[in-house]
């Protein structure tokens, strides 16, 4: 009997897709960390109901392929740039004196679109059957992400992701992968500000999603029973903030059903973008309120939860994320 595989030794890595389904020929990959992978492969059976005069039914067959899950990650600076060219889309890049500042935007097509896809592949460690060491997964899109900030700890990302297609092989997608390292932002010196500072509340957990709306009907004849796209719909935000209930500010921002801004930034050292002085910023320009009165569930301090949701003014939704890192390139 073998030796049981660990979590701690599974390395997961990432490329992006030039092509819908289809890793380069020679792919650049990066390494991932993350703190949960749930991502998955599932194929259903068809079963042949036909009548033969038993009462047993003849063998199924293998129907339609499935790929979905979560991977949940601690934002650092030298991958979350991955996350987001696939949550958002492929960043406006500029590079000044080794610190290169990165935007990732909404765009409907163009450089600047979402990517095709992405293909991940686990390493199951050298310990694991040589032919399944590595599991592929092709096609892979962002369903959507949450976001969720706490006072202290680490920004956590959770991709839903869906794919199309996987495989097994002996030899890995990329034999030596970038390895950028890993520097979570701590949420300790993270900065929450709404409408501007015109709203000054004392945030105790926000949590928002950006969804992608993906069309994932799209099992096509002849496709061995994998997806042939995974086509984005309408970029959806949404989210809630909790806060102290120490005015009536909050609340009175969500009665009033007016427009107001979230923009958050987190950053290593000083934030000058050099290494070890990372910083990342969200922004989402245009959102409102929902209407949400307090509960009083006891004798302790009050809080107030108001959910909220973002939308575009003129043009294209606003919602970016700024990234500035010396890592030139984001994978």
């Amino acid at each position: 009997m073998g030796k049981q595989v660990r979590g701690a030794n599974v390395r997961l890595i990432g490329t992006t897709e030039a092509t819908y389904g289809t890793p380069s020929g020679t792919p650049t990959a990066l390494i991932l960390p993350f703190v949960q992978n749930n991502l998955k492969s599932d194929q259903t059976r068809d079963q042949d109901e036909t009548i033969s005069g038993y009462r047993g039914m003849s063998r199924s067959i293998a129907g339609n392929r499935s790929v979905a899950g979560t991977v949940q990650i601690n934002a650092a600076a030298q991958t979350i740039g991955f996350w987001l060219k696939h949550i958002l889309g492929a960043p406006t890049s500029t590079t000044d004196t080794g610190v290169t500042t990165h935007v990732f935007g909404v765009a409907f097509d163009g450089a600047t679109a979402l990517p095709p896809g992405m293909t991940l592949e686990e390493d199951m460690g050298s310990g694991f059957t040589s032919a399944s060491r590595y599991v592929r997964y092709s096609g892979v899109r962002v369903a959507q992400a949450q976001f969720s900030l706490s006072p202290a700890g680490f920004l956590q990302v959770t991709s839903t992701l869906t794919g199309s297609a996987y495989s097994k092989s002996s030899t890995p997608l990329d034999a030596t992968p970038n390895d950028t390292g890993h520097a979570a932002f701590s949420t300790l010196t993270a900065a929450l500000v709404f409408g501007a500072g015109s709203l000054a509340i004392d945030a105790t957990k926000l949590d928002f999603t950006l969804g992608n709306n993906l069309d994932e009907d799209t099992y096509v004849i002849g496709g061995n029973g994998a997806r042939g796209d995974l086509p984005e719909g309408m970029l959806s935000v949404s989210g809630n903030v909790e806060a102290l209930l120490k005015d009536d500010a909050l609340l009175a921002a969500a009665l009033a059903d007016e427009d107001t801004s979230l923009l958050l930034t987190l950053q290593n050292g000083t934030g000058d973008g050099t290494d070890g002085n990372e910083q990342l910023q969200i922004n989402i320009p245009a959102l409102v309120f929902g209407v949400s009165t307090p509960t009083v569930p006891g004798p302790k301090g009050l809080r107030l939860t108001a959910p909220f949701t973002a939308h575009r003014t003129a043009g294209e939704i606003g919602v970016t994320a700024t990234l500035k890192t010396p890592i030139a390139t984001i994978e």
